[in-house]
């Protein structure tokens, strides 16, 4: 595997993004090391670092780890995250109330999306992000092309070269795949999936207008491919944005 940790702040950001996908069981270092296709030595001096600080933990099993409590206070101080969480829940709030499907805010993450808020529907539906904290390249799915909307040109072609080797693992997806996904959101003002990324799924997001100091967003919905058609995905887009609105 070719490593994505060319530094050690890079290493750093890899190792918390895989602990935090693997939750409180967390990963070894054998684990971790092979991921990052890193060596055991490198991964090791990153792992005693973060530790210092409280960003990782020893789970108690032998040469595992996984997320420590300085982790959770910094997500519990005020920020412009917590804000727009804040400033927006009852817009995912009302969303999945009316649809009755799960509901989700989701901000630009670097090169990713992730979750950062959601109101759960009665029907279940496979997700991209899994729930809060989860995260999916950007061009993945309709939550991540709204985001994409907000984002300039040069910036949307930095993100797909970067993301363009994530992509084929989500149904054969490729970047001239979400170039033709953001040309088509970017004519309706809304971005659709119906079965594209898993086939009994489906699902709808309207991207957030903020100012260009705020966090790029969209709210979305995860729906039953059988339930979603272009008629509906547009009138639960205009739900969705009359919503955002009551919020602005």
């Amino acid at each position: 595997m070719v490593s994505e940790s060319s530094t050690n702040v890079e290493r750093a950001a890899e190792i918390m993004v895989h602990l935090g996908r693997a939750g409180v069981p967390g990963l070894s270092l054998q684990q971790l090391s092979e991921t990052l296709g890193d060596a055991k030595s490198a991964t090791r001096r990153a792992l005693v670092a973060l530790s210092v600080r409280g960003f990782v933990e020893a789970t108690g099993k032998r040469g595992q780890y996984r997320l420590g409590p300085a982790i959770y206070g910094l997500a519990n101080r005020s920020s412009s995250t917590s804000e727009l969480a804040r400033r927006f829940r009852p817009a995912v709030m009302e969303v999945a109330a009316k649809t009755g499907q799960s509901s989700f805010l989701l901000a630009r993450a670097g090169f990713d999306a992730i979750c950062i808020d959601m109101h759960e529907g009665a029907a279940f539906v496979q997700t991209l992000t899994g729930g809060i904290g989860g995260r999916v390249p950007l061009g993945i799915g309709p939550g991540s092309i709204a985001i994409m909307l907000g984002l300039d040109a040069a910036t949307r072609e930095a993100v797909i070269r970067n993301n363009g080797p994530r992509y084929g693992q989500y149904n054969g997806a490729d970047a001239a795949h979400v170039r033709d996904k953001l040309a088509r959101a970017a004519i309706q003002g809304c971005s659709y999936d119906i079965g594209e990324t898993y086939s009994d799924a489906g699902g709808v997001a309207v991207p957030i207008p903020v100012s260009p100091s705020d966090a790029t967003a969209a709210i979305s919905i995860a729906i039953p491919a059988i339930n979603l058609d272009p008629d509906r995905a547009h009138a639960i887009a205009e739900l969705i944005r009359n919503q955002i609105a009551k919020c602005i």
